[in-house]
């Protein structure tokens, strides 16, 4: 029944996090994560299922490009959706393989680092920095469109100019085509041939974020840099944003999904709090109790001292002599209540005692048997031989 206490508190606790959690004012993770399941606003859990409505099945993967290299074919496509696009010499070799063999890659993100963008004379710059003017007197919109005939031009996508702000100042090893502009028809989105293949580069890839894709039509922009991509599979690799995603922890699905990471911390709490109280001891500290007093002696002393102070010497004799022949009857098997001598000296042999001991504390016995009042030296006398008789000297 203990225990039903702690059970009680934590049940109670776990109903009171719950209530909380339903009625507080739902707060957005605004963590840019590009994740195909992440629903917040820097998400693209939206971009993911606008993957899914195309004639285009997804893949979704956290390896690198080396480590794709043997698996990814020129009849798949190849998608990164990144903050900074910085591979290494064996990944751009291996990208760069696989287009000139007959591939399609889109690649967004803000910035191009490392051997990729040194390979390719690739440079982002930020157009704050370009116009000044812009940068004093900032808008709240920035506008994208698209160049190509295909795509209505004319048509204009709104976004928050503060994530919509790079864009493609050079790219010395491409001849590329510009698909898509900003405001300032600077190229955000080109389209450049490599080998057999078709390489797609942009610089604002907050565009395919669920806060921006979910926005008016801007949905469409996203549509139009896909319809680029041929009708194949499409491999989409968020390693060169979130790294080994996938295998950071086994919780990974509990842990960003937020009913059931509140419910996993909420365990682990609850089991902390048992550990915390079980940790004590059950049983309550034993109280030390003073053995009870023998009450029998104490009762036989005062109404020894009772008698002794009433001056009642005989009786309490009597009492002595009564309680020694019980002894001996108990102890020697002898019944001395009507002794003779024959009892007697089966009793001197029998018990061990002294002969002349014995033979004074029987006559002691008799002396005081015979007399009607005896004084406080006979008393003391007959108690003194019943000593000797049980000390056996």
């Amino acid at each position: 029944m203990k225990d039903w206490k702690y059970i009680t508190y934590l049940a109670i606790l776990g109903v009171l996090l719950t209530v909380l959690l339903l009625t507080k004012n739902k707060q957005y993770d605004w963590t840019v994560t590009f994740s195909h399941e992440d629903k917040n606003p820097y998400g693209a859990y939206a971009f993911n299922t606008l993957l899914s409505t195309l004639n285009n099945p997804v893949k979704n993967s956290y390896k690198t490009l080396y480590e794709l290299k043997d698996s990814l074919s020129a009849n798949q496509n190849l998608l990164i959706v990144s903050n900074t696009f910085a591979p290494g010499k064996e990944d751009t070799e291996a990208l760069l393989k696989y287009i000139e063999a007959g591939g399609t890659a889109l690649i967004c993100a803000n910035y191009f680092y490392g051997k990729f963008a040194d390979t390719l004379g690739l440079e982002v710059r930020d157009v704050l920095f370009k116009n000044l003017e812009t940068a004093l007197n900032r808008n709240d919109t920035a506008s994208l469109h698209f160049v190509s005939t295909v795509i209505d031009s004319t048509h204009e996508f709104q976004y928050t100019s503060g994530n919509i702000h790079n864009y493609i100042a050079r790219v010395d090893s491409l001849s590329a085509t510009t698909l898509a502009k900003n405001s300032y028809f600077q190229p955000v989105t080109i389209k450049a041939s490599w080998g057999k293949g078709t390489l797609l580069i942009n610089s604002t890839p907050m565009v395919l974020t669920n806060i921006h894709l979910l926005d008016s039509g801007n949905y469409e922009f996203a549509e139009g840099l896909l319809s680029y991509l041929p009708e194949k599979e499409i491999v989409w690799t968020a390693y060169y944003h979130l790294g080994r995603f996938e295998v950071s922890t086994p919780l990974r699905y509990v842990l960003t999904t937020e009913p059931l990471r509140w419910a996993y911390f909420i365990t682990l709490s609850a089991i902390l709090i048992f550990i915390v109280f079980e940790a004590k001891r059950k049983q309550r500290i034993i109280p030390v109790i003073p053995p009870l007093a023998n009450t029998s002696l104490e009762f036989v002393s005062t109404i020894g001292n009772l008698y002794y102070q009433n001056g009642d010497h005989k009786n309490i004799a009597d009492k002595k002599i009564q309680f020694f022949f019980d002894h001996v009857r108990t102890h020697q098997g002898i019944n001395l209540h009507h002794f003779n001598e024959a009892d007697v000296e089966f009793l001197i042999r029998k018990s061990g005692v002294a002969e002349k001991t014995v033979r004074a504390l029987i006559n002691r016995i008799q002396f005081i048997r015979s007399k009607e009042k005896i004084s406080a030296n006979d008393l003391t006398d007959l108690n003194l031989l019943i000593e000797n008789f049980h000390n056996k000297k």
